[in-house]
């Protein structure tokens, strides 16, 4: 009888041991030996039982060895399950994304309170409509800021024209008809300059509209967007503290809503009486012939 103790143990069954091929070689013919040395009255029946042995031994040590993939390292526990959650690495938490807050008008300034709205016009609109509202105020003022100086610059300048020709000679009168003598000079002037402010309309309509194409509204405003933010500022004079925006802010919409009322009252001055602001003034003893410049 041969002992296999000794033998290094089956992969996959670490807790037993596996017989070598040479081990099981000896005892296959260890098997025969004592068959062939039988008693002859059981001898036959010894044989066969010792055949069958013999055969199942030669096909265990010659079928192939199971080897198992998993890992025999020791479970941590105590102070080594500390250690490994300490070395174990850390998962950044995702912060929650805020919660956005409907936007509002801005509170007004004295004499008119927070808001002064006494034809209700911003009565049950929603938000993308309250800001197309303010869009539009901002940008009539910032339009009639420049339409005031350029009352004041134009009819200065009335004896040096810019659009002067032979036939029909320079620029005269009024400021509000200088546009139709500018398109009887210069038929096509004002056609070139279409695509001059189509180009920054574009640019406005990008940043500050939803696009219709792409499922938003057709006149709607982006949630994102604050109305009049454009990102213009060529001499860095918006202030980088909010206290400061809100200020410069009611600034611009004060002095524009001041404009529009200016200019307004520089059209009717003008349809009334026929003059230049300068005649109209009486400046014309003080300063050169059509103005100061």
């Amino acid at each position: 009888r041969i002992h296999a103790s000794s033998a290094p143990q089956n992969a996959a069954y670490p807790n037993h041991s596996s017989p070598s091929p040479l081990s099981m070689h000896l005892l296959y013919f260890a098997l025969v030996a004592s068959a062939s040395a039988a008693p002859a009255a059981s001898g036959l029946r010894i044989a066969s039982s010792t055949a069958r042995l013999a055969n199942l031994a030669l096909k265990k040590a010659a079928a192939p060895r199971r080897v198992s993939m998993r890992s025999e390292a020791p479970m941590p526990s105590g102070d080594n399950e500390a250690a490994a959650v300490a070395a174990a690495p850390e998962v950044p938490e995702i912060p929650a994304e805020p919660v956005r807050q409907p936007w509002k008008y801005p509170a007004g300034t004295a004499p008119f309170g927070n808001y002064f709205d006494p034809l209700g016009i911003s009565k049950d609109k929603t938000e993308s409509e309250m800001k197309r509202i303010r869009e539009a105020e901002v940008t009539h003022s910032r339009v009639a800021m420049l339409a005031f100086l350029g009352f004041f610059f134009q009819e200065a300048i009335l004896d040096r024209p810019l659009f002067a020709t032979k036939e029909l000679g320079g620029i005269t009168g009024p400021a509000i008809y200088h546009f139709q003598q500018v398109s009887e000079r210069f038929p096509g002037f004002w056609l070139a300059t279409i695509p001059f402010f189509a180009y920054f309309e574009n640019l406005r309509a990008r940043k500050g509209w939803q696009d219709p194409t792409k499922g938003g509204d057709l006149f709607g405003i982006k949630e994102d967007y604050e109305p009049g933010d454009l990102g213009f500022d060529p001499f860095s004079a918006y202030p980088l503290d909010s206290r400061g925006r809100a200020e410069m802010k009611n600034k611009e919409l004060n002095n524009g809503r001041l404009a529009m009322l200016g200019v307004a009252g520089l059209m009717a001055q003008e349809l009334v009486n026929g003059k230049t602001l300068y005649d109209s003034l009486n400046l014309g003893a003080l300063m050169p012939p059509h103005g100061p410049i």
